[in-house]
């Protein structure tokens, strides 16, 4: 249940950045994150947010689990709780659970996020293009926002909706809200930079 450290994140980001062919102004151009928080971030000097990381994800193209550099699993794995790979949001202490990290290499994503009482994910950046969603709330009461059509969801309640747009999820309810998100993110290839 250990948060992963940032030099995971960091080596990761910079490794997927070089095999893309991008310096780190390019990155932030096209990420939006300013070049030298990507070198903070990068270099282990900052633990980002999920919303940062979501970012620069968009950036290089690829989903935030992506980030975190999976290994390689068998055919059939058992993803016990302990083993999870968890991100703590150091702002405002949401979790971000991945359920299922062998669908990760086939663009499918299958998470579970905590959000503590008055906690919001405002302005999620938007996946890449084509990327779609399926909310499912587990317990709560949370208003999700997608462009600019906001829905609220209580528990057993689900939607899905394009997440190639900018998306929120504001925790509404008295106790934590939790999500389990299933994300397809198409699989694209980074074009290389023009040097």
């Amino acid at each position: 249940m250990a948060e992963p450290e940032a030099s995971e994140i960091g080596g990761s980001i910079r490794a997927k950045r070089e095999q893309a062919g991008l310096t780190q102004a390019e990155l932030a151009r096209r990420s939006g994150v300013s070049k030298a928080m990507l070198c903070d971030v990068e270099a282990d000097r900052k633990n980002p947010t999920i919303r940062l990381l979501g970012q620069i994800a968009l950036g290089l193209g690829c989903g935030i689990s992506d980030l975190l550099d999976l290994e390689d699993r068998p055919v059939m794995t058992i993803d016990r709780a302990k083993d999870q790979r968890v991100l703590v949001d150091p702002e405002n202490k949401m979790e971000r659970r991945i359920l299922s990290r062998e669908m990760v290499k086939h663009g499918v994503e299958v998470l579970h996020y905590t959000y503590p009482v008055g906690s919001d994910c405002e302005g999620f950046p938007p996946h890449p293009p084509g990327s779609f969603e399926t909310a499912y709330v587990l317990d709560g009461h949370v208003k999700l926002l997608v462009g600019d059509q906001p829905i609220e969801l209580k528990a057993g309640d689900a939607a899905t909706y394009r997440a190639d747009l900018e998306h929120s999820t504001i925790n509404l309810g008295k106790k934590a809200a939790k999500i389990l998100y299933v994300t397809h993110i198409p699989r694209q290839q980074m074009k290389p930079a023009k040097g």
